[in-house]
């Protein structure tokens, strides 16, 4: 009852934060699960802490999943698989977490031929390149995002610097 199965592929028609689907903010609109501050991808499911959900990526524990102040999840939705999200009544194979368990599963690479995906938002870049490394054995898949607001602060700040200067004369 407490287990969602969310499907990556619907990620593309919900509404994104400025053109970046992020299932950690998809997992927000859930009833009983709510998101702290505003910009923030933590997550507070019936009345837990944000660190009282555990968080599994193929597996493996993660902690403080978050980037730029929690306003990307470290998580690219191009590069999973599919995501269960246990709100209540999670298997006890999971143990000692309070609120939730979040369990997202990587896609694996193609095994058959190589592809590329890249998209350009307005605060972030992202890319995904798979391909087989032995075709039908094994395989890879590369996926990386770069934000970019560290060269909209530089813009801006030699804005500022022009304009000092110009105060200045």
């Amino acid at each position: 009852m407490g287990k969602h199965n969310i499907e990556i592929s619907d990620l593309e028609t919900l509404p994104v934060l400025l053109g970046e689907p992020d299932v950690q903010k998809i997992l927000q609109l859930l009833p009983g699960v709510q998101g702290g501050r505003e910009g923030n991808s933590g997550l507070y499911v019936r009345g837990g802490r944000a660190d009282q959900n555990l968080i599994l990526l193929d597996g493996l524990p993660l902690y403080n999943p978050s980037h730029l102040l929690g306003f990307f999840s470290m998580f690219p939705a191009q590069a999973m698989k599919n995501v269960q999200f246990y709100k209540g009544g999670f298997p006890a194979r999971y143990g000692g977490r309070l609120s939730s368990v979040i369990d997202y599963t990587m896609k694996e690479g193609n095994l058959k031929r190589y592809r590329g995906q890249v998209a350009a938002g307005i605060l972030s870049s992202r890319v995904l390149i798979e391909g087989p490394i032995k075709r039908d054995k094994a395989s890879f898949l590369l996926s990386g995002r770069r934000t970019l607001i560290d060269l909209l602060l530089l813009a801006i700040e030699d804005r500022e610097a022009e304009r000092d200067f110009v105060f200045f004369l």
